[in-house]
């Protein structure tokens, strides 16, 4: 909140107490009779109407116009000393505004100008009585104006300290409102994918690209937003992102090129690409490269922007996700566990054989359920923390073994840069559901998981040493939902038993697969 801000919205308070001075003052004035004092509370009448009327303009500065009025307050108390010193109490006022507008800091600007005017007049003018007397009077106003004006202070600090969150979620709510009216506008939508997308096409209308990349920067590496054709440059692109993402310029490194996506704000993203055989000179191919920085400047801000917004999205989620964590945890799962508690009870008190044969089958379908439900709550609680797939899937793994009573090892090969988010999604669900399976339909003793990504390709392979595949039933929907997610992605899943030793292979692979060439296809994977 700003100073006027402040002074706006205590200008009902400092209007008062101006008015409570001047009430104050007048019958004083009044019993002594002197025309010289009774103008100059008129003259000061006149200033306080003027400062109440500057109040209500938000664009004068507050704290040279609180200034202003404490010399000239000061000015006229200090000339009254030559007839009385009625009028010194009215040095109380500035310094209590000051504080209650700025806090300490307008409190003591308000002070020092009352004592430089103070002892400018008094100086200038000899026919000023100081003595004693009047002397003591004029440093007992002062002194009450800094003890008024601390209080002040600390009614400001306190009042301002406390409005803080209502101050910040007024101004957010204004800014989501606005977003609100704005988004319908926006012809270009607020979906990265999408516009990465309107970026690639102008793109390739300027350059010769292959394998072109849509890269952002995020404090957990270089995360695609769309990718392109195939690549066939057959090296890493990660020093040519390194380098545009640190100088903010086009890059040209052997095969690879890179140009920014600049804002006004800064750096939204870059392509990274692979050039197809040209006929463009040097000159002329950097030419082009500025030229479409500048070209791109407005999806580069359409691209800040969605981004801004995508993030303030799964901030805003993330919460929600973890309140529906400790709901589901601490109120359906413990419901269902006092279920299967009272169960046991029944099958363990009756002699009906049917009966108990039907209670144990109806604890084992509640316990699935209960152990579904605690992946759920476990997903909920580690999803959107900035992990990447490797690490979610360490993690789950652990959380398998550790629930199934199964071995579940996981290796993780990864590069520096982060698949979209939407994708790692896609492939920890899959790599979720395969090892669901192995742990509670296959017996497997022990679950092999290989992770390999280098961002936009990647590979997940989910190994057992169980029963293999069984014929489905006509209940069981999967593999059909596992399909569907790997279709969803543009990955290939393929699902067989293992040639190697008992068990059943589940393998995911997205984008180029020169690059992700694991161990279990190099070797094979021991059982």
């Amino acid at each position: 909140m700003t100073t006027a801000d402040r002074r706006t919205r205590y200008a009902t308070m400092t209007a008062l107490a101006r008015a409570f001075a001047l009430l104050c003052l007048a019958p004083p004035v009044a019993f002594t009779q002197e025309y010289s004092a009774i103008l100059n509370v008129v003259l000061l009448a006149t200033l306080w109407l003027c400062c109440v009327f500057v109040d209500g303009l938000p664009r004068v500065p507050a704290m040279p116009a609180l200034t202003v009025e404490a010399s000239l307050v000061a000015f006229i108390a200090v000339l009254t000393l030559e007839q009385s010193p009625v009028l010194l109490p009215a040095l109380v006022i500035p310094p209590f505004i000051g504080g209650i507008v700025r806090g300490v800091r307008g409190a003591l600007e308000v002070i020092g100008a009352e004592l430089v005017t103070t002892i400018a007049v008094v100086a200038a003018s000899r026919a000023i009585p100081i003595d004693q007397t009047t002397g003591s009077q004029l440093f007992a106003a002062l002194a009450a104006g800094v003890g008024l004006g601390a209080l002040a202070a600390l009614f400001h600090e306190t009042r301002d300290g406390g409005s803080d969150t209502s101050s910040s979620y007024r101004d957010a709510r204004a800014l989501l409102t606005q977003l609100r009216d704005l988004s319908g506008s926006l012809v270009g939508g607020l979906d990265p994918v999408r516009i990465s997308q309107g970026i690639l096409d102008t793109a390739r209308e300027e350059l010769p690209f292959t394998g072109a990349v849509v890269y952002v920067e995020t404090p957990h590496g270089y995360t695609p937003l769309l990718e392109g054709d195939v690549t066939d440059a057959g090296a890493d692109n990660t020093a040519v992102l390194d380098e545009v993402f640190r100088t903010s310029r086009p890059v040209l490194d052997g095969p690879w090129v890179a140009v920014p996506l600049l804002t006004d704000a800064g750096m939204a993203g870059a392509i990274t690409g692979a050039l197809l055989p040209h006929r463009l000179a040097p000159g002329a191919l950097q030419h082009t490269l500025d030229h479409l920085v500048r070209l791109l400047r407005r999806e580069a801000l359409q691209l800040d922007t969605a981004l801004i917004f995508a993030a303030l999205r799964d901030e805003a989620t993330a919460e929600e996700r973890r309140r529906l964590a400790r709901d589901l945890h601490d109120g359906v799962a413990q419901d269902l566990a006092g279920l299967g508690y009272l169960i046991d009870e029944m099958a363990e008190s009756s002699t009906e054989p049917d009966v108990v044969s039907q209670g144990r089958a109806l604890r084992g379908e509640l316990s699935r359920v209960v152990a579904e439900l605690r992946r759920s709550v476990f997903l909920l609680r580690n999803e959107g923390e900035g992990k990447s797939l490797g690490q979610r899937l360490e993690a789950l793994g652990a959380h398998i073994s550790s629930r199934s009573g199964t071995s579940v090892e996981v290796e993780v090969t990864e590069g520096s840069k982060r698949l979209r988010p939407e994708v790692e999604a896609e492939l920890l669900r899959i790599a979720q559901e395969g090892m669901n399976n192995a742990a509670r339909h296959a017996d497997a003793r022990r679950i092999t998981v290989e992770v390999i990504v280098h961002a936009p390709d990647a590979r997940v392979r989910v190994a057992d040493d169980g029963r293999g595949l069984q014929t489905g039933r006509d209940d069981s929907h999967g593999v059909r939902i596992m399909k569907e997610r790997a279709r969803r992605i543009g990955a290939r899943l393929e699902l067989h038993n293992r040639e190697d030793g008992p068990g059943a292979e589940l393998l995911v692979r997205l984008g180029e697969q020169s690059r992700l060439e694991g161990p279990g296809e190099r070797e094979g994977i021991a059982s």
